[in-house]
């Protein structure tokens, strides 16, 4: 065989075993747990602190409570907390992002009302979550920021627990 046919058959077979290399990464890429659905979560508010381990804040409401969130293809949430009746809150709207194998970002906002409906706080929530790895359950920290009309801010942090809805 000549050297050209030599490189060629060479090439050849390079250019198949970074193509099977390619797929192989393709099919791991496919295979990462997904946040995209419906997710019921039971959030635990907690006095702020830098990791969040405080035990549970008492006295203020149901604690913990569960919380709806859908995470849309594209990057967009919805979100419904159970913790204040239906009147007095708005639904809640944000953005995510995945940030690591199984690890994701979001941010969600919602308005709150008082019993007349005039609007009295906005809340702010940015929240860090893992995906186990079947991609059914994840563990995660929110940290809240709720600022009233006066524009005065109370922070405080909840961890989240949170379960895929399925058929």
């Amino acid at each position: 065989m000549n050297k050209f046919a030599m490189l060629a058959c060479s090439g050849a077979a390079s250019l198949s075993l970074l193509s099977g290399v390619a797929q192989a990464g393709d099919d791991d890429r496919n295979s990462r747990p997904e946040l995209v659905g419906a997710w019921r979560v039971v959030v635990t508010l907690r006095v702020d602190a830098p990791d969040c381990t405080i035990a549970p804040i008492v006295g203020v409401g149901v604690n913990p409570f569960r919380s709806l969130n859908t995470f849309h293809k594209g990057g967009t949430m919805s979100e419904f907390g159970t913790r204040a009746p239906p009147a007095t809150r708005s639904s809640g709207h944000g953005v995510w992002k995945r940030t690591g194998y199984s690890t994701f970002d979001y941010r969600v906002l919602f308005d709150s009302f008082d019993a007349n409906g005039l609007l009295t706080a906005t809340m702010d929530i940015r929240s860090g979550l893992e995906l186990a790895l079947d991609g059914n359950t994840f563990d995660g920290v929110s940290r809240f920021v709720l600022t009233d009309i006066s524009g005065n801010a109370r922070r405080f942090c909840a961890t989240l627990k949170g379960a895929r809805l399925s058929l």
